[in-house]
């Protein structure tokens, strides 16, 4: 199996294996021609590998005759929003997020600060394909520089949009898991201009990840562990490069990666209705939600360019995913864990209630979540084979293939990142949910067999 992954999110893989400096060169001139040699920015999460990638990407770009401003260790949403709100043709952010510390991978961002579209992604991968890079002479090189101040820029806006006397008012304390990552420190600085008492853990920025930067149930144990003892109003874990964020309530009680999308809504909708931008696989529980407060759910294609692209085309207040990841409009079109924390902590501020108690006022459902590991050369055949097995006249074929009735439904589909077929299933019922991705679990096993045979 190779472990590499090329897509409108990217490449990523595994750091001496797949994801080699020729091909890191290769994809950053690829980038580098696509922004016709326009200044670059260049962030990386705390990954062992980011500084030789980091290296390998700006002798790059540098070659095609673009200028280069490298903002050393910095979050990918702050990258972003630095990329927004300067003359920059685009960004390119070193980090895997939530692959594990062997992965790495390269996130291209345009110059409005949103990751690329189908379309734009697609003709950087054409150009890298076509090995047809920008080449400039030996005095028409671009030059390196060093950032400054961009962490101060991006707090300055965030709190700005923020309600921050009723959040330090309220006198909270969050526990902070930022996992070694690129947040180790803006993370305390914002919590400290909000007058939020905190606790971080796990925040040497040396790359060595105590668990896996995925912000699920399963990672946030250390955290849950010690909110009673520390008497701590919620806690929050991020992913290496500050993307996506999982909560845990008072009670120490680990949250789905779900709940994040579905706390935001219910903060923004109910202070102002509006529409939400989600993907196919996320729970039905956000149209209750959102529902209630006389808002609108819009789906579609898994992936943060997708659902962001389709927040700012539907003029939505908001875009998330089930695995943590939001973008807030009225903030900036990126999945930003950071903004999320905030105005989750703006939310507690203003209703004074707990976490539990508002999470107790969201729908009851059950989801299950799968992953199978299958070759890349081979998923998205396989996820074909599945659709067969799932032959109904309301099967949803836009993203993998998608299964629903009255009870519950099924998503299938090929990683954007990993190689791996996901599998995703809801209903009210946990058996009908455990039923529903068990025999999609057994298509994709019998289709995989017969592939390989």
């Amino acid at each position: 199996m190779r472990p590499l992954k090329i897509g409108i999110s990217g490449v990523r893989g595994i750091v001496g294996e797949t994801l080699t400096p020729e091909l890191i060169v290769d994809f950053a001139c690829a980038f580098a021609t696509f922004v016709e040699s326009g200044t670059v920015l260049i962030a990386r999460d705390t990954r062992p590998s980011g500084r030789m990638l980091s290296a390998a990407v700006r002798s790059a770009v540098v070659s095609c005759g673009s200028n280069v401003v490298d903002l050393g260790v910095c979050p990918t949403p702050v990258l972003q929003y630095e990329t927004r709100n300067t003359n920059a043709a685009g960004a390119i952010s070193i980090t895997a997020s939530h692959n594990r510390a062997e992965w790495n991978a390269l996130k291209f961002i345009n110059a409005e600060g949103v990751a690329l579209s189908f379309e734009e992604a697609e003709e950087v991968l054409d150009i890298y394909h076509q090995g047809d890079f920008a080449r400039a002479a030996w005095d028409r090189l671009g030059k390196l520089e060093r950032a400054h101040g961009v962490e101060e820029r991006y707090l300055d806006a965030l709190v700005a949009s923020l309600d921050r006397a009723a959040i330090a008012a309220a006198s909270l304390r969050a526990v902070v898991d930022v996992c070694n990552g690129a947040g180790f420190d803006i993370v305390k600085r914002l919590m400290d201009r909000l007058g939020v008492e905190t606790i971080l853990i796990n925040d040497e920025p040396d790359g060595l990840f105590p668990h896996d930067p995925e912000p699920t149930p399963a990672n946030m144990r250390q955290v849950a562990s010690i909110m009673v003892p520390l008497k701590a109003d919620i806690g929050f874990v991020l992913s290496s490069d500050g993307d996506r964020v999982g909560v845990v309530t008072e009670k120490g009680e680990p949250l789905s990666e779900e709940c994040t999308l579905l706390l935001v809504a219910e903060h923004l909708l109910s202070e102002k209705a509006g529409r939400v931008v989600t993907n196919l696989s996320t729970t039905a529980a956000l149209d209750d939600v959102v529902g209630k407060h006389g808002g609108e759910v819009i789906r579609a294609r898994v992936g943060q360019g997708h659902v962001v692209r389709k927040m700012l085309e539907e003029d939505a207040a908001l875009a998330g995913e089930g695995s943590g990841g939001i973008a807030i409009a009225g903030f900036q079109p990126a999945f930003d864990a950071f903004a999320a924390s905030a105005f989750i902590m703006e939310m507690l501020a203003k209703r004074r209630q707990t976490v539990s108690e508002i999470v107790r006022s969201f729908p009851d459902y059950a989801m299950v979540k799968q992953k199978l590991e299958c070759p890349p050369e081979i998923s998205y055949a396989v996820v074909e084979e599945v659709a067969r097995g799932f032959e109904h006249e309301d099967l949803d074929v836009t993203d993998g293939v998608r299964y629903a009735d009255d009870d519950g439904w099924v998503h299938v589909r090929s990683s954007a990142t990993e190689p791996l077929i996901r599998i995703i299933a809801e209903s009210r019922s946990p058996e009908k949910a455990h039923d529903l991705a068990d025999k999609a679990r057994q298509l994709a096993l019998g289709a995989m067999r017969a592939y390989q045979a």
